[in-house]
């Protein structure tokens, strides 16, 4: 709807304040520093205990208590200066509502973008130790005979950056503290680099250790973590009896050393387990004995342990080298799968597709979305949910812009009535009372924005961080989306202008004779 020049300006007019207060302006600036010099002085009480700066902690102590303090008088502080600010130009009822639209725009953009960056973070995690692209046998159960022609395959397609194959089976971890259930992972050291970021998660041993138990063996013995093997006796010296008929003893073969693995942290924690120490692997798909399957069980040694980040992964995952793993299985040289890596996320699907057709119906080839598709659904649908919930904010933003033009409209009777005996038509009241809403919905959906937009860059370039031990992320991801800050406006303008319509049209069916008489 175009507004004229004369309505906008006469309703830009009802919201001016005659005099200017700075009043509750200062007061808010005041109560803003305050907070920020409290949460300064916890990060310093921190930093001086010789902790790691952490805004939510497992311990409560006189660092969380002014951070935690501090932040809530800054941000009351924050909110009475904002209203201040407004009040010193415009008047009450449309300070309060131009605040009430700011800060429900404001907040809608800092908790989606919290959200945007939960959900990024997951995701480059998932990717991370999965790949991008994953190629699958058509059928569950069943194994890659020729993965190596896959992965070479895999390779040569434009925007593809590696490939590796891997074989994955479901055991028990059996140590002598505890028993865990995890999916043991086989893996080729020399092509896994290729496909995700395992060599960037190891916190202690090395890649090469699965493929050198040996050497763990021997690193094992020397920290004596286990016991050094005995010893072989010589074969002792002829008896003097038996002269020249005496036999020489067969000397013992030294036994091969055991197969290592890797862990993940919370999964090593759990069994208590230490690198050199050793651990029995059991499958529960054994050999048929006389009583039904019997489970195959083997001895592995720990060579060390890595942290995704992830709980789930870092809790249920291990990895062992790929032949290790084929001949724990009595397999031959299969793999379950082949991970294949993109140069982005958007060309996964491209990639896919083009594996799918050189490789046709013999095998399965699944993308990060497609294998993981429940989960993001449903981030996705919470973030919906989110929103609407969150804009609900802004709905009350909106009942307040229709009880400020309800007030004005109350208070500017006798003003109406001139108008309207001088010749204003309705249309040209309602342009009035509705530019009068309007201006107050510019207002606070644009200072919203900037507030919301801001703080959002301000919190991922901050990184604020978090305790270890109890989030599991150092700092809170934030990623901020201009389509959500597009979106969140352009509903905050349409709810204001939306909210304007009864009041406007209320005040356009009064009649002259009324508002005079008042």
């Amino acid at each position: 709807m175009a507004f004229g020049a004369y309505e906008s300006l006469v309703g830009w007019r009802y919201l001016l304040r005659r005099r200017r207060s700075l009043t509750v302006l200062i007061v808010g600036a005041l109560l803003l520093a305050v907070g920020v010099g409290l949460v300064a002085w916890g990060v310093y009480v921190q930093q001086a205990n010789g902790g790691a700066v952490s805004v939510f902690g497992n311990r409560a102590g006189a660092a969380q208590t002014l951070m935690g303090v501090g932040g809530g008088v800054a941000t009351f502080g924050g909110c009475v200066a904002l209203f201040g600010l407004l009040n010193a130009f415009l008047t009450v009822f449309a300070a309060f509502s131009s605040f009430m639209v700011t800060i429900g725009v404001a907040e809608v953009i800092l908790v989606l973008a919290v959200m945007n960056g939960f959900q990024g973070d997951l995701r480059s995690k998932i990717i991370d130790t999965y790949a991008h692209v994953l190629v699958e046998p058509p059928t569950a159960g069943a194994h890659l005979e020729g993965y190596r022609a896959i992965a070479e395959t895999a390779r040569g397609l434009p925007g593809v950056t590696g490939a590796s194959p891997m074989l994955t089976t479901e055991v028990m971890l059996s140590s002598r503290s505890n028993l865990a259930a995890v999916v043991l992972m086989g893996i080729d050291i020399d092509t896994i680099g290729q496909a995700n970021h395992l060599p960037r998660f190891i916190k202690r041993g090395a890649l090469t250790d699965l493929t050198d138990p040996e050497g763990v063996e021997a690193r094992a013995v020397q920290s004596r973590v286990v016991r050094p093997r005995p010893a072989l006796e010589p074969s002792p010296a002829p008896d003097a009896d038996l002269g020249d008929m005496a036999f020489p003893v067969p000397r013992a073969a030294r036994p091969a050393p055991l197969p290592t693995l890797l862990l993940g942290d919370e999964l090593r924690k759990s069994l208590s387990m230490w690198p050199g120490e050793p651990i029995n692997v059991i499958s529960p798909f054994g050999e048929l004995g006389p009583q039904g399957p019997v489970p195959k069980s083997r001895p592995f040694r720990l060579a060390g342990w890595f942290a995704s980040g992830m709980l789930e992964f870092d809790s249920k995952l291990a990895y062992a080298d790929l032949g290790a793993i084929q001949r724990f299985m009595g397999l031959g040289d299969v793999a379950s799968a082949v991970q294949v890596r993109t140069q982005d996320l958007d060309s996964a699907r491209s990639v896919r597709d083009q594996l799918q057709a050189k490789l046709g119906p013999s095998v399965r080839v699944v993308d990060w979305q497609e294998r993981n598709r429940n989960l993001f659904s449903a981030l996705k649908l919470e973030k919906i949910a989110m929103f609407l919930v969150l804009t609900i904010n802004i709905l009350l933003a909106a009942f307040s812009i229709t009880s400020t033009l309800v007030m004005t409209i109350i208070e500017r009777r006798r003003e109406i009535a001139i108008l309207t005996a001088m010749g204003s038509s309705r249309g040209a009241i309602v342009r009035i009372f509705m530019s009068q809403g309007g201006f107050t919905g510019v207002v606070g959906s644009l200072l919203g924005g900037l507030i919301g937009g801001g703080g959002a860059l301000a919190l991922s370039t901050l990184r604020l961080p978090l305790d270890n031990d109890v989030y599991y992320i150092s700092a809170i991801p934030v990623e901020l989306r201009v389509a959500d800050v597009v979106a969140i406006v352009l509903v905050a303008l349409l709810v204001s202008l939306v909210s304007t319509l009864y009041p406007a049209l209320y005040a356009a069916g009064l009649r002259p004779v009324e508002g005079l008489k008042a």
